[in-house]
């Protein structure tokens, strides 16, 4: 019945239910079920994460260790939710994976492409600020044997708290601006600059896009700088652009990471987002209190994580 729920509304869980096992339950016994696996569940993993948290973060292998010939990243982002009492609030989450290039046929062009692609998905997700959430990320990363990793990466937007919980949790890690969101800003101050929509906003973009590519990341500073001091009325706008490809410039280097084989793009967690929450926390109507969001969010995780036989363990050492 919980399994059920993870996947679908309370309410389907019973019908489902009712049809697989031919047993009829209340949808109020269905949500209770799930609030206690799930509480229990998360008390767990909270356990877990903090006794990690206490151990030292090893940058070094330890005598007798050997380094995995994989490449594995972590990466972060974050999903809204509505809470009751509270409103929109934000799910962090963290994907810890493996990735690979891969040759593939582009339909498009014909070609065939070089591209780098995750796979073995784990997940992490906290209802709250970034202390809880570093520290099991940290444990999920941790299980995952990320620190065995020869390659690892990070791959995240640029915001300040993001890459401060990053270096605090894994002190040698190759970190990356998410393509799409460093993207973002450069349309964002073309709009600012020349009005969204416009034939001069989408060249000055382009040519801007064009420089990142090739991880001419000071080039776009300085284009930025150069329009912040001929448009006065929008210098302000234009400067804190600047100012966060200079506080970003080597987590930019794109040209050098596609060459040494690193994902540049956020959509494994992305993708995560939507899979965890939206499918199954966001639907028409649906209200979640604090404590049963972060429930199922707890569920969830280890249901997309393919780790469902482990989890339901945990949760009868109660």
């Amino acid at each position: 019945m919980v399994r059920l729920a993870v996947r679908e509304s309370y309410g389907e869980a019973v019908e489902t239910y009712s049809d697989l096992v031919g047993l009829s339950l209340l949808k109020t016994t269905a949500w209770e079920r799930s609030q206690e696996r799930g509480r229990t569940l998360r008390e767990r993993r909270l356990e877990e994460a903090e006794k990690g948290w206490a151990m030292p973060k090893r940058q070094e292998m330890l005598p007798g260790e050997v380094l995995e010939k994989v490449q594995k990243a972590v990466s972060l982002d974050g999903i809204l939710v509505y809470i009751l009492g509270e409103g929109w609030k934000e799910v962090k989450v963290g994907c810890v994976f493996e990735y690979a290039t891969q040759r593939v046929h582009d339909r498009k062009s014909g070609e065939i492409k070089e591209v780098v692609k995750g796979e073995g998905q784990s997940y992490t997700a906290y209802l709250g600020g970034p202390e809880v959430f570093g520290k099991l990320l940290s444990a999920e990363a941790e299980r995952r044997g990320f620190h065995r990793a020869e390659v690892r990466a990070g791959i995240a937007d640029g915001a300040k708290w993001i890459w401060n919980l990053v270096a605090l949790c894994f002190p040698i890690i190759r970190e990356i601006v998410d393509w799409g969101h460093a993207t973002s800003h450069l349309w964002a101050a073309a709009h600012v600059a020349y009005g969204e929509g416009t034939p001069r906003a989408k060249q000055w973009a382009k040519h801007r896009e064009d420089e990142l590519w090739l991880g001419e990341v000071h080039t776009v500073i300085e284009a930025l700088e150069a329009l912040s001091s001929q448009m006065p009325a929008q210098a302000e706008a234009l400067q804190a652009e600047a100012g966060y490809f200079r506080n970003n410039a080597r987590r930019m280097q794109y040209q050098e990471f596609r060459e040494e084989g690193y994902p540049i793009g956020s959509g494994t967690v992305e993708s995560g987002c939507k899979r965890l929450v939206e499918t199954r926390m966001r639907g028409a109507g649906m209200r979640w209190s604090h404590p049963g969001a972060e429930n199922m969010l707890a569920l969830r995780t280890e249901y997309l994580s393919n780790r469902w036989d482990e989890a339901w363990q945990l949760t009868l050492a109660a």
